[in-house]
């Protein structure tokens, strides 16, 4: 009986290691949108700043972030027990996180975040086949355009991003032709991957360039636009 009960003894601390380790859950951000309120140098003096950054923090681990007007990234995240938040382009350690703000860091600055309560990443909703206006003539498309949201049957990463669309810049009418540029998620400012050669009344614009595309036009209304692309939907917004 006294070499059983040592013997447990030795077993306990064994197993309580055996549980935490178990029970040790990955660090992991609840689904929320934030928005840059306030920007600071590493020593805390505060700066300007006109280039407003965007975090969205979604399910399974995803997220997309992007600065006013610029390129919109989105893949998946870690967030490990050092407080380091990596999207692989960025890292920046998380200083702090409360339901109310949001502080991270990188060897550029400190930026202190606040809950995103704007409208311009709600998802549309189609309530009814109506209430969705014909699109007539690309004229109602004018204007540049970023992809806040993607839905495909594929898995996050699944598409290249030769292929993915990140911007469209439709200018109507023009004497070369060419009605509109679509750029993909590695094109240059000044070097899209496609134009709008036409655009016909099935609301399909017909692009050429690196590839050949259509695409079917599903919404635009409302500074909001709808494109799909086989399977895959690019949601746009005209941000400010």
């Amino acid at each position: 009986m006294k070499k059983l009960l040592i013997l447990l003894l030795l077993l306990l601390p064994l197993t309580a290691f055996c549980i935490d380790k178990k029970d040790k859950k990955k660090p992991r951000i609840p689904v929320s949108r934030w928005k840059e309120v306030e920007r600071m140098r590493p020593d805390s003096t505060p700066v300007a700043f006109d280039d407003t950054l965007f975090i969205s923090f979604q399910r399974n681990d995803s997220f997309s972030y992007h600065s006013t007007n610029g390129f919109i990234y989105i893949g998946a995240y870690t967030l490990n027990d050092d407080s380091l938040l990596d999207f692989g382009t960025a890292r920046y350690t998380m200083v702090s996180r409360k339901p109310g703000t949001m502080v991270i860091a990188n060897k550029a600055g400190i930026y202190r975040l606040a809950p995103d309560l704007s409208d311009t990443a709600k998802i549309i909703v189609l309530e009814k086949e109506d209430s969705t206006l014909p699109v007539t003539n690309i004229d109602q498309m004018i204007g540049r355009w970023t992809v806040y949201k993607r839905t495909s049957d594929q898995p996050v990463g699944a598409l290249d991003g030769e292929n993915q669309i990140r911007s469209a810049y439709i200018t109507g009418q023009t004497s070369d032709g060419k009605q509109g540029f679509i750029f993909s998620s590695k094109d240059p400012s000044n070097a899209p991957s496609w134009f709008v050669k036409s655009f016909g009344t099935d609301q399909v614009m017909v692009c050429e360039g690196r590839t050949n595309k259509s695409l079917k036009v599903i919404r635009c209304q409302k500074g909001e636009m709808i494109l799909q692309d086989g399977d895959i939907k690019y949601f746009f917004k005209q941000f400010k």
